[in-house]
Parts: C-alpha cells; sequence; structure tokens
C-alpha cells in the first residue's frame, strides 16, 4: 500500500497546524490544534501568575496567532480530568469540522486511498509514527485513522449526492 508520511510541503493541509476555522462554542479557532488545546482544560488555570476560567483560557487560545505556541501551551495546563476519555473523541470532531471546508475536503480527497501516517521525529507514538531510531517507526498513529475516516465519510457523502443528482 502507498502512503503519505509527513504532513508538510503539499500534504501540509492535513497538519493539526494548519490554517482553518473551528467554531466551538461560540469561540472560533484559527487550527485544530488551537481548538484541541483549548478542550484540554475545565477547571481554572494560573499561566505566567494570571488565573483563567475555563471560557476565558478558550478565548485567550483563539486568540494565539501561531500554532506551535498553542500547543507549548498545552502542555503547561493542569488538564481536564477525563481527558483521556475524551480526547480522540475532540480529535475526530475538530478534524470534521475542518473537513467541512470544501476546498480542504476536496484537497483531503485527493489523497484517493493513500494510508495516512503522521510521521514524526518526536516521539508521537500516539498520534502520528516516530521515526527515529529509538522509536523505529512506532505508533499509534491516531491522527492518521481519523483523517481517513473523515475521508472515507467524504466519499460515501459524494455518492450519495450524486446517486440523488
Amino acid at each position: 500500500m502507498s502512503y503519505i508520511n509527513s504532513f508538510r510541503g503539499r500534504f501540509v493541509f492535513l497538519s493539526n497546524f494548519y490554517s482553518c476555522k473551528i467554531e466551538h462554542k461560540g469561540i472560533t479557532y484559527p487550527s485544530v490544534e488551537h481548538y484541541y488545546v483549548a478542550l484540554k482544560v475545565t477547571g481554572m488555570q494560573f499561566i505566567d501568575g494570571v488565573y483563567y476560567t475555563a471560557p476565558d483560557f478558550r478565548e485567550l487560545v483563539a486568540r494565539i496567532l501561531d500554532a506551535g505556541d498553542v500547543k507549548k501551551l498545552g502542555r503547561r495546563v493542569k488538564v481536564r480530568s477525563d481527558w483521556d476519555d475524551k480526547k480522540l473523541d475532540f480529535m475526530e470532531w475538530g478534524i470534521r469540522e475542518k473537513f467541512k471546508d470544501p476546498n480542504l475536503s476536496e484537497m483531503l480527497l485527493s489523497t484517493g486511498d493513500l494510508e495516512l501516517i503522521e510521521g514524526n521525529d518526536w516521539h508521537d507514538v500516539f498520534w502520528g509514527k516516530c521515526s527515529c531510531p529509538k522509536c523505529g517507526g512506532s505508533g499509534e498513529n491516531y491522527l492518521g485513522k481519523i483523517l481517513m475516516k473523515v475521508r472515507e465519510e467524504l466519499k460515501q457523502q459524494n455518492k450519495r449526492s450524486s446517486l440523488e443528482e
């Protein structure tokens, strides 16, 4: 089977850092990464000497320009107690929202039946597969699996639409 194992270059649109609009509960986030990090919290956060309620934290995240900065912030927060149970569902919802954009859905569909692998060298063996010598290409690749699931749903929607015409 052929595959895409880097969400860079012409496949950068597959990255959670890629600019898109994700609206959730009245807040518009500039990427899936922003949305995902915002949902990590439900309680008060103490960041750089300031207390934030969960809604204030979400507004703060939505205003940060760089997704990389958001990811770093996400490592510093007190994560909600049910995070491990909910993070896959949150990611799937965010990816679905992202690919409601017609241009992005077309781009995702253009990957055909290629396996989508979030290849990395920073040891992310949950969302992707790490290629460093220590990890040796291992990983669950949940981000890739979600992308392929959403791609398949889009294919099915397109089939239904063309049958109804």
